[in-house]
């Protein structure tokens, strides 16, 4: 029989594929579901809060008067679920806007407050009191910044507000005159009218005037003024006003434009607080009469003890007509002009030291053509020291010139023309230094042999003195070179609180760093003075002369009132040059 076998397979079955694409449907699905759910969180969160949702505004009133009391009044409000905090205020004030504040005057500026959080729902207000002051239409603007973080919002916030006020009226009347056009070295006249145009009595009122630079004041009406600049108003009633002129000489350069200012200001307790406002401006015209004075071609000339100074007057018809008569002169102030040098054509009264010229000196002074030039000179000599031992603190001369004449050319509605001038010139403070050498001292000592002996080391004192009447030296110092050979004892003293001298051993310089040397050094105030040691070892090469000390020494500086650099070199010093053995320095064996 045949056997009969059913054959099957040992090979394993094959396991289902891992299905990749499902997979990734599902992760699409999650990820769609997280973007929705974050979309969702998000526009919730928004919903609950918004910055839009923060009122913030300034209260303040259209207009006012002049001098009135404002009280800007800020609102804040939360209108979010959340609460806001960390709330920073900033408040900008116009300005000149003032307050009184603990009994003084104070000038405001800036505020910066930080305030409580603010729960939802809820709001505040802030008041921020102040005076203001000016013309009629002027506007003062506020600006207000709050800054603050929502409750869990990582990002800070930013509401921001202004008000405008107008100053639509204003209680008493300014109306400030002032010429349009003035001459540099004129007489001219402010005007200012006043009037209480409010319904109410007005007291205690002041005027403070602020002049323009250059304008010296010298007549007022009424004659009442507390100084040169302030006119008190006991009471000013309801429709009564008044006049207050103020006289003076304006000077300045040609185009230049010169304002004054008026502040009408009332009594609050103590103190005057700004009530109202006003100014005028004045342009200077080309001078129909010009004047010069230069000193050595210079107007800023610096002078020197024994200098001769030229000094030169220029003058000049700066109009369309012929000027005559004129007369000319010049004032000579100061105590350092040495009189007796003075060499002029014209007349010199010696008690009013003052120089006069006529027609009889130049004939254009008697007959100065359109746009014609003239000059007049004369030379003097400023002294060659300083007067007494006190010192003459920032020492000046000056020349003042005035040319004037009572013939008034036509167009001219003047009762006489005159132009002035001056020019000061300062005199440079020249210190004196003085070096001198010595063998021995009683507070430094002194070694070795002398006359010095090679092969032997001596010490040397040396001595620097300095004397300064005039002006006060800056940037002072003193150098001295110590020649090869020659060394530094590291012994010193000094006079007084002075820093003491100290030695540079790469530049083998002594060097004296006095910072200031006052003014009257040597005359008001002592010697300013330091000594140092230094010593000398001869060689035999040196045997028969005198052996060198100090070499090149010499005092810098600048002159602190003329600003001018200062320099002062002395001779150099051997030990033939000593102050207790003179002439007997020569080194022997």
């Amino acid at each position: 029989m045949e056997n009969q076998f059913e054959v099957t397979s040992l090979t394993p079955k094959t396991k289902p594929s891992f299905d990749f694409n499902r997979l990734l449907r599902w992760l699409l699905v999650l990820a769609v579901v997280t973007v929705i759910t974050g979309l969702v969180f998000f526009f919730f969160s928004r919903s609950t809060f918004s910055p839009n949702n923060v009122d913030f505004k300034i209260e303040a009133p259209e207009e006012i008067s002049s001098g009135e009391k404002v009280n800007y009044k800020i609102e804040y409000a939360n209108h979010n679920e959340r609460a806001i905090g960390n709330l920073q205020l900033t408040f900008f004030y116009s300005p000149e806007a003032v307050d009184v504040r603990d009994n003084q005057l104070a000038t405001l500026q800036t505020e910066n407050l930080k305030l409580d959080d603010l729960g939802p729902g809820e709001g505040r207000t802030v008041e921020f009191p102040a005076y203001l002051a000016g013309a009629k239409g002027d506007i003062k603007k506020v600006r207000a910044v709050l800054s603050f973080y929502g409750e869990g919002m990582p990002s800070v916030f930013k509401k921001e507000a202004t008000a405008a006020t107008n100053i639509s009226s204003v209680p008493v009347a300014l109306t400030l005159v002032a010429p349009p056009n003035a001459v540099s070295g004129q007489e001219m006249t402010y005007l200012l009218d006043y009037r209480n145009e409010s319904q109410d009595n007005l007291s205690d009122l002041r005027f403070r005037f602020e002049y323009p630079d250059g304008f010296t004041p010298g007549k007022f009406l009424p004659n009442t003024f507390q100084g040169k600049n302030i006119f008190d108003l006991k009471s000013l009633k309801t429709g009564e006003g008044d006049r207050i002129s103020i006289s003076g000489i304006l000077r300045g350069e040609e185009g230049e434009s010169k304002a004054i200012f008026v502040t009408l200001q009332r009594k609050i307790g103590d103190l005057y607080v700004d009530f109202e406002k006003s100014s005028a401006s004045t342009v200077l015209s080309t001078p129909p009469l010009g004047v010069a004075v230069l000193a050595n071609e210079k107007k800023d000339y610096n002078a020197q003890l024994g200098d001769e100074l030229e000094y030169k007057i220029l003058f000049v018809n700066n109009t369309g007509v012929d000027i005559f008569g004129l007369t000319l002169s010049a004032k000579l102030e100061g105590s350092m002009f040495d009189l007796n040098s003075l060499r002029s054509d014209g007349f010199f009264n010696s008690a009013s030291r003052t120089i006069t010229w006529n027609a009889s000196v130049s004939p254009l002074l008697n007959h100065l053509a359109s746009q014609q030039e003239g000059a007049i000179s004369f030379r003097v000599k400023i002294k060659s020291s300083f007067s007494g031992s006190g010192g003459v603190k920032d020492s000046t001369v000056k020349v003042s010139a005035l040319a004037e004449t009572s013939t008034i050319p036509p167009g001219f509605d003047l009762d006489r023309l005159v132009a002035q001038s001056e020019t000061i010139t300062k005199i440079v403070s020249l210190p004196s230094l003085g070096q001198k050498a010595y063998r021995q001292d009683a507070v430094l000592g002194g070694s070795g042999p002398f006359p010095p002996r090679a092969g032997q080391k001596t010490t040397y004192v040396i001595s620097w003195e300095i004397v300064n009447i005039p002006n006060d030296i800056i940037k002072a110092r003193v150098k001295g070179s110590l020649p090869p050979g020659v060394e530094w004892e590291n012994k010193t003293w000094v006079s007084g609180q002075q820093p003491a001298t100290t030695f540079n051993s790469g530049s083998r310089e002594v060097v004296w760093d006095l910072e200031t040397i006052p003014a009257g050094t040597g005359g008001q105030f002592p010697k300013s003075q330091g000594w140092f040691v230094i010593s000398f070892t001869p060689s035999e090469s040196n045997i028969g002369q005198p052996a060198d000390l100090i070499k090149n020494t010499f005092l810098e500086g600048q002159d602190g009132f003329t600003k001018q650099d200062i320099l002062v070199r002395v001779g150099d010093v051997t030990s033939n040059d000593l102050v207790d053995f003179p002439g007997s320095g020569n080194v022997v064996e």
